[in-house]
């Protein structure tokens, strides 16, 4: 049977285990289970021409994972007979796959022959780097030539951003303590701003003359703030007159969209290239219309107005009064008369004699002038 271990020798154990783990991790060969050699390390992989982000991106994920010595050269491969040898070389060949897939496939293939991370960063320095001078130049160029033009005013102040960003890493800061290192570095933020201004369009020319009238000048980031707040008030202008022009042109696109041969009609307003379901005097209109949020009713659905109702009326009288006007033209006989006049007729017709019915109806009639045209 097994004693139980005393207590103060498992305490001892306790702090024994803290120790090795926090001497685990300030160890440069130590790894953990996320550490793959699978794992990319950057974004944007070495093309050849980005070797300057690309080896600032990889120094700082490198250093956060406790392996910037292994490729800078302060961490040399321990002997073969070593206890950490076998910790260093598994340690190294982790780092040469991480440089490995985060290279270009062409480049990789040029240093997979390398034994150490060393070598390989190496080689990648010297063939894919610039000299600071001719960097420098570089970059201040790139400065000077930079405009908006179509981009947006983000887009053009992140890139301008990161030439300043790189233009500084190849400056080595003073040290000063007389308070004039303050005044260079007001300086160089005041050219900063004058080469932001001046990169950009036309159109903020009402926004620039602002910004250069301040005072004291506003350093890059409110500079940037006033001008991106100017060209969202733009956007929110352009944007309500395209809803405008979007409700008035609704119409037209129906039309032209509308096939031809097919024409649609609606059931309910009666007009045509479009159905009932898509009728906007059920669906409501678009915004921008003059209908927006209204409710209304198509022609066919309206009440007459009351001028019309006079009109029709008075017209309908005139076309009545006319036709009574016409019906009572000519001769009017009481039934007497036509029975005399009839009577006449027959005997006359009897006796073969019309002169004696001329002379007693006094007046002639022909047979043209029967239909009540007095002679």
């Amino acid at each position: 049977m097994v004693d139980p271990e005393p207590t103060g020798t498992s305490t001892h154990t306790q702090n024994l285990k803290f120790t090795e783990t926090f001497t685990d991790v300030s160890n440069p060969f130590t790894l953990y289970s996320s550490d793959q050699p699978g794992n990319i390390l950057v974004s944007k992989t070495l093309q050849g021409d980005n070797y300057s982000t690309w080896s600032r991106a990889m120094r700082v994920s490198l250093s956060a994972k406790n392996k910037l010595g292994m490729v800078d050269g302060t961490i040399d491969p321990p002997p073969e007979t070593d206890k950490q040898f076998a910790s260093w070389q598994r340690c190294n060949d982790m780092v040469l796959a991480w440089i490995l897939n985060s290279v270009h496939e062409d480049i990789a293939s040029s240093v997979s022959y390398y034994t150490t991370a060393a070598e390989v960063w190496a080689d990648l320095r010297d063939r894919f780097s610039q000299g600071n001078d001719s960097r420098i130049y570089q970059i201040k160029r790139e400065i000077v030539e930079h405009r908006q033009e179509q981009q947006s005013v983000s887009i053009y102040y992140t890139k301008l951003k990161a030439l300043w960003d790189e233009l500084a890493s190849y400056n080595d800061i003073p040290t000063c303590t007389c308070g004039g290192l303050k005044k260079v570095s007001d300086r160089d933020e005041k050219e900063r701003v004058m080469q932001f201004l001046m990169g950009l369009n036309d159109s903020y020319a009402a926004v620039r003359g602002q910004i250069l009238l301040m005072q004291p000048l506003p350093d890059t980031r409110k500079a940037y703030s006033l001008v991106h707040q100017q060209e969202k008030q733009v956007e929110v202008s352009l944007n309500g007159n395209n809803i405008n022009l979007h409700a008035m042109n609704v119409t037209h696109n129906r039309e032209a969209a509308a096939p031809k041969g097919n024409t649609l009609q609606c059931s309910y307003c009666d007009q045509k290239y479009h159905t009932v379901d898509r009728c906007f005097y059920l669906i409501g209109f678009p915004p921008g219309h003059k209908y927006h949020g209204k409710s209304a009713k198509p022609p066919n659905k309206r009440k007459p107005a009351a001028n019309q109702v006079q009109v029709e009326t008075e017209t309908t009288k005139g076309a009545d009064s006319r036709h009574k006007a016409t019906s009572s033209d000519g001769p009017k006989f009481t039934t007497e008369e036509y029975n005399q006049l009839m009577a006449m007729l027959k005997k006359s017709s009897l006796d073969g004699n019309p002169q004696h019915f001329v002379n007693a109806t006094g007046h002639g009639y022909e047979e043209d002038d029967w239909p009540g045209q007095a002679i």
